[in-house]
């Protein structure tokens, strides 16, 4: 699930809106009210691949989740479940950053004792040179704030073409680093969690091959990485847990393996036994293990069930034709049956029907401007769209999944029922280790994407002008699927970020939501809730609002 979000739409932080809970244990939010101990080995199964892990690249949510135990940024996420873990506090960073000149400065001053791997202090030049990364052709993929925000950001090409670097970045000394902005962001210090600004110790930069063994500043550094199988993350001994409150590196070696089957997953976890019993899933339990799950009481006690900020959805490509005719569009609207696609994922465990853009957990009221009888689909409502549009006999349409187990179930859920309305549906499957990059080409993706989106932090600001803004779409590591490209909502997305009321920007973000949806470049399917399955000797876990209710894997532990 691509997580992340957008730069031109900040006038003011407008804060977490409501609470996401989380339960598991029976207390809500531990799996066990024993004590996680230091030491052992983490294991962590997933069906996925990590996309990046280059600070640079990574904006997905679960290789951002496995990240913030390698590297440490300006500001982070608080470790915490439900609406606390919404919250941004300082991380490498004495505080949240402090504004000036109207919040178009933000001066950071980093913590005395933050060193590398190899003992080195982190000064304000690696975060610098790592901001500036983010310029680079080289690495595409990556959130657009730097280029957005940061004046000169328009024509500097990053340090492999322009080693002199972005006057707009300074560091007077080596632990203060100012940030001069183009225009008003309040949101700057919540921006400064991402990856992004991690720091990158230049002479250590191998350019695309940094995914592939990122120096740490965390508490884990990089002990074997093989891309599809296996992570392997050992203790970085120059890590001082004086200078972390957030993370508790606990274990002394963290195992992440990747590409597994979903449903060896669940059976490992379910069983767990040997090394299993200190296993944790990185993704939610499969649909065929729900009700087993749910109807024993000593297995339903380690289901740590984490709500999100994420809506996924079907993203329509409207400069293909046919669906540049609106029409055509609403065709697809009426004709999807949501209730499968979540059916796909666990069923109503998985989370609620989405039926507008903005999930109420932003507080949000829901509307539905194409409805069907529980969330089935409306093929005769879609057939009379296509017909009064000139497709009565249909239409064929190629469609871009992961090619996981997940990815496969929720494509022909898709094919499914809008095949009901005469669309046949062609699936084009993708590795998940290349699935966004994939489609974030503007010449690579196809008529339809399965993707959702999660806030950078909780607000609008960080949904809508990402995923919407005509302005923001690129050849390479482009967000807007859809290729959406509306003036009136560009220019609506200038004048809220203008807003210096939260409440009034949160009241307009709900307006132009609906403004969006009016225009249908995407379809809203799900409000995410993530069930996960742990093993019984884990302790700590609870789901984290930041990444899409996954568990927080740097509270993690092991118990006697």
């Amino acid at each position: 699930m691509r997580q992340r979000r957008v730069g031109l739409a900040l006038g003011t932080a407008l804060g977490l809106l409501s609470a996401a809970g989380c339960t598991g244990g029976g207390d809500g939010s531990t799996v066990t009210g024993a004590a996680a101990v230091k030491g052992g080995t983490l294991h962590v199964l997933s069906t996925l691949d990590l996309e990046h892990l280059d600070p640079a690249r990574n904006y997905v949510t679960s290789s951002q989740d496995v990240s913030r135990l390698i590297y440490r940024t300006l500001t982070t996420f608080a470790a915490a479940p439900g609406q606390a873990g919404g919250k941004i506090v300082p991380d490498l960073a004495t505080d949240t950053g402090r504004p000036s000149d109207g919040a178009k400065t933000w001066t950071f001053t980093l913590k005395q004792g933050v060193k590398f791997e190899d003992g080195r202090p982190i000064t304000s030049k690696d975060v610098k040179y790592a901001v500036e990364r983010t310029f680079a052709a080289e690495l595409p993929e990556g959130p657009p704030y730097a280029r957005t925000w940061l004046a000169g950001g328009e024509s500097y090409k990053g340090p492999y073409k322009d080693p002199a670097g972005l006057a707009s970045i300074e560091t007077p000394d080596s632990g203060t680093v100012v940030f001069h902005l183009n225009r008003p962001v309040a949101d700057f210090g919540s921006a400064a969690s991402l990856p992004m600004f991690a720091p990158v110790p230049q002479d250590k930069d191998t350019g695309v091959n940094y995914d592939s063994r990122p120096f740490s500043s965390g508490p884990y550094k990089i002990d074997g990485f093989e891309p599809k199988k296996q992570l392997t993350l050992v203790r970085n001994t120059s890590w001082d847990p004086a200078t972390d409150p957030v993370r508790k590196g606990l274990p002394d070696k963290v195992v992440i393996d990747l590409g597994l089957d979903a449903a060896v997953v669940d059976q490992r976890l379910i069983a767990g036994q040997g090394e299993d019993a200190k296993a944790v899933a990185l993704e939610p339990i499969g649909p065929a293990s729900v009700g087993l799950v749910l109807n024993d009481p000593q297995l339903k006690s380690r289901l740590v069930t984490g709500d999100s900020i994420n809506t996924r959805y079907l993203s329509i490509n409207t400069k293909h034709k046919p669906l540049d005719d609106i029409r055509v569009r609403q065709a697809i609207a009426y004709a999807l049956d949501k209730d499968a696609l979540r059916t796909t994922r666990g069923g109503p465990i998985a989370g609620d029907l989405a039926t507008s853009l903005l999930p109420p957990s932003l507080g949000y009221q829901a509307e539905d401007p194409y409805p069907s009888k529980d969330g089935k689909g409306d093929p005769d409502k879609a057939k009379a769209l296509l017909a009064e549009a000139g497709h009565a006999s249909g239409l064929t349409l190629t469609l871009d999944a992961p090619a996981s187990t997940a990815g496969k179930a929720q494509a022909e859920a898709v094919q499914a029922s809008l095949g009901r309305a005469g669309i046949t549906v062609k699936i084009n499957e993708i590795s998940s280790s290349a699935f966004y990059s994939t489609v974030g080409n503007t010449s690579q993706e196809h008529d339809l994407v399965i993707a959702g989106w999660s806030p950078d932090w909780p607000g609008a600001s960080t949904y809508l002008p990402i995923v919407f803004d005509g302005r923001l779409i690129t050849g390479q590591g482009n967000n807007n699927y859809s290729q959406y490209d509306s003036p009136a909502v560009d220019a609506q997305i200038d004048k809220i970020a203008s807003m210096g009321d939260p409440v009034a920007a949160q009241a307009a973000y709900g307006q132009l939501a609906q403004q969006i949806m009016q225009d249908v470049p995407v379809v809203p399917f799900l409000w995410d809730k993530a069930p996960i399955l742990v093993g019984p000797k884990v302790a700590g876990a609870y789901g984290h609002i930041a990444y899409v209710g996954r568990l927080d894997l740097v509270s993690l532990g092991l118990r006697k």
